[in-house]
């Protein structure tokens, strides 16, 4: 690959700042990457639905295993741009099909789908084009830091995209205005088909949020790693450097290796023979404490001395010492034999280690125990939840159930068969919305004892609505059920009352519906 090209800074980095360095290119080129992410996942989002048309929950899971495949086009996007080479559309489009075939499409969704640092090993599968067991020899070399950073920036993101759905779900929830009579845990609601459908586009977006940054911090940690091992920050310095003194010819590049040699003979060399003995150069053990101290204080000394000098060749020299690639000074650490020091004994602890061996013992006992608790439980509500499970089978008392009103502290009791003049008379006497309040609640307790309707404390209007049009097939009771939600909801929340008509209309039709079968019960 072309360094010279490369449009981003080059230097060793730790992983946090790596990462960092992935988030930042996403948002230099967030047109690009999301245009290729959407032409891949956004149709095959939709394919999923209709190939599943009546099993949606299955979408989510189809999406999570084709990942592999859905985060090749924004690396192809983002190796395109770092090196300098601005992605085209044309080029794009003519590259997919061989971005989505690839002759490694199977083995990265079967054994190599669960790999925790697929992000740090995609750009050796895509951009290396590496199989068996070179592929396996070059992820060994790049191997650690590298990929462990890869496995918690996987952990992290998948915390971060289940963050995002629920961050999108409470924003959905706050943008309700409040007279809609719908709860925060309605909107987890995926027992009808567009129930499922939303939490389906909420978790699309979730995953179209996170992916793209996710494969471009995997992707930076790979060009990382490569610095750290290929020196790139190092060659391109040189490779700068020899372009700048080109137009000067052999003489600058003699005069450079001369200098480069003069120091290297005066800087002293640390280290120890094979056979143990030390070298003549090598400093004694009081001027370890800086070494990079000494080293730059004779590279200054043979600086002035050729600065002084009245040839025009070491003046050269001294000229060439004093570029900024020169003027660096590090310290480098170097293994040693364990013998040159004496061991220091370590200060043995008063306390007894069982202790510790017991304490830790019991934790990790009560970590399983909470782990088995909440595998047995998320697998019961699993069982409850699944859709090819048989419905309940509801028994219905002869005794009127007590039913709590939703909303209130009174309780619903078996309706009056006059309940329908009644709530007239409080239209009358101008009490209408106590009247439409009791045709609400006779209705409901008509429902619930009359027809077996499960209503619950919690359940609201809407719900109500839901039971009834999922229980009944009277489609005039149904009718009437949804004007007078309708009213209630109205009067209710938004102060708006019906027409002196419509309501003697449903005080009439609350008699026909539920005051005949009051009657035969009461």
């Amino acid at each position: 690959m072309p360094l010279e090209t490369i449009t981003a800074e080059l230097r060793r980095r730790n992983a946090w700042e790596a990462t960092d360095l992935g988030v930042v290119m996403v948002r230099q080129w967030l047109g690009p990457i999301y245009a290729a992410w959407f032409a891949v996942a956004l149709p095959l989002f939709v394919l999923l639905h209709l190939l599943c048309w009546e099993n949606w929950p299955v979408v989510p899971w189809l999406m999570w295993w084709l990942k592999p495949l859905l985060d090749r086009p924004p690396l192809y996007i983002l190796s395109q741009a770092l090196f300098g080479d601005s992605p085209k559309r044309c080029l794009f489009w003519r590259k997919l099909p061989e971005l989505l075939l690839h002759r490694q499409a199977l083995a990265a969704l079967t054994w190599r789908r669960l790999d925790s640092a697929r992000s740090f090993s995609l750009p050796v599968s895509q951009l290396e084009a590496l199989t068996g067991k070179a592929r396996r020899q070059r992820l060994r070399d790049l191997g650690h830091p590298g990929r462990g950073s890869a496995v918690w920036l996987t952990v992290v993101c998948l915390h971060l995209e289940i963050a995002m759905d629920f961050a999108l779900i409470a924003l959905v929830w706050l943008l309700i205005p409040d007279f809609v009579a719908l709860e925060l845990f309605d909107l987890f609601d995926d027992h009808d088909a567009w129930g499922q459908l939303w939490l389906n586009v909420v978790g699309f977006c979730g995953l179209s949020l996170v992916e793209p940054y996710y494969v471009a911090a995997g992707f930076t940690l790979y060009l990382n790693r490569r610095a750290w091992l290929e020196a790139w920050d190092l060659e391109l310095s040189f490779r700068k450097l020899a372009a700048r003194l080109a137009p000067l010819g052999g003489v600058a590049a003699l005069c450079l290796g001369l200098a480069l040699g003069s120091g290297l003979l005066t800087v002293p060399v640390i280290g120890f023979a094979a056979a143990g003995v030390p070298l003549a150069n090598t400093p004694p053990p009081e001027a370890e404490a800086a070494p990079i101290n000494l080293f730059c204080v004779q590279r200054r000394e043979r600086a002035a001395e050729l600065a002084q000098a009245s040839s025009s060749v070491k003046q050269a020299l001294a000229e060439t010492l004093k570029e900024p690639e020169l003027q660096v000074c590090e310290r480098q650490k170097r293994w040693r034999w364990r013998d040159a020091r004496p061991a220091e004994r370590p200060e043995r602890s008063s306390r007894d280690p069982r202790q510790a061996q017991w304490f830790a013992a019991t934790v990790e006992g009560l970590l399983w125990v909470a782990l088995g608790i909440f595998i047995t439980m998320a697998g019961g509500w699993l069982w409850r939840r699944a859709p090819g499970l048989p419905k309940r089978v509801r028994r219905r008392s002869g005794l009127f159930p007590v039913l709590p009103m939703p909303g209130h502290d009174a309780m619903i009791v078996p309706p009056e068969a006059g309940l329908g003049d009644t709530a007239w008379r409080l239209w009358s006497d101008g009490q209408p919305r106590e009247a439409l309040r009791l045709l609400y609640r006779g209705s409901l307790a008509g429902l619930a004892t009359q027809h077996g309707l499960p209503v619950r404390k919690s359940t609201t209007e809407e719900e109500c609505l839901r039971l009834a049009a999922a229980q009944l097939a009277d489609s005039d009771l149904l009718g009437f059920l949804r004007r007078l939600v309708r009213a209630w909801q109205a009067a209710a929340y938004a102060h708006r009352l019906p027409d002196a008509a419509d309501a003697r209309r449903l005080c009439v039709e609350w008699s026909r519906h539920f005051a005949i079968t009051g009657e035969l019960l009461t």
